[in-house]
């Protein structure tokens, strides 16, 4: 929680995190699998310490939890957030239960998918590629889903100043919120 509140007196836009469920069944923010007796932030947690304050990007690391995610959110939750993930099933199961959210598809590895096209299949309305796939062919991928790219993760300096003047790009996913910050309102 004490990230989450540092990202919010940086200034951030959002905060971005994994969730995943835990052993006894509730949603937590993890990256990696939960282990039994592990200690996690509930997404219930940050939700109540988000709303009002600061968006939120969750990035869903595994399927399954998309219904109770969603039942977690209030009417207003729903105006700042995004949902990410690598999986498209989930992104497609979270799309049939509400198609009003923004969802947009993790890509860390170049591959012969269009991602426009795997996009569109799974119903995300954008793409977030890897800061090193950011290249023509996926700018191109974003014009064709009508929608500018998500970067992540974006640390450089340099990297984060050329992206925020970048019209293919809507939203810089950093570890550094105080220096991006400085660097957007610089721009």
């Amino acid at each position: 929680m004490a990230a989450f509140e540092a990202a919010i007196a940086a200034g951030a836009d959002l905060i971005e995190t994994d969730v995943r469920r835990a052993p006894g069944g509730g949603l937590v923010c993890a990256h990696d699998p939960v282990a039994p007796g592990a200690v996690h932030v509930p997404v219930a947690d940050l939700l109540a310490l988000a709303r009002g304050r600061i968006g939120l990007d969750l990035e869903l690391k595994e399927p399954g939890v998309e219904a109770d995610l969603l039942a977690l959110l209030e009417p207003a939750d729903r105006l700042r957030l995004v949902v990410t993930s690598f999986l498209p099933d989930v992104l497609a199961t979270c799309r049939g239960l509400d198609e009003r959210l923004d969802v947009g598809l993790l890509i860390e590895e170049p591959g012969p998918i269009n991602p426009a096209r795997a996009a569109r299949a799974c119903g995300a309305n954008f793409l977030c590629p890897e800061e090193a796939l950011l290249d023509g062919s996926m700018r191109e991928a974003a014009r064709r889903l009508g929608r500018p790219l998500s970067v992540w993760t974006v640390n450089d300096p340099a990297a984060i100043a050329a992206l925020a003047r970048d019209r293919d790009v809507f939203m810089i996913t950093t570890d550094v919120p105080a220096l991006a910050r400085a660097i957007v309102s610089g721009s």
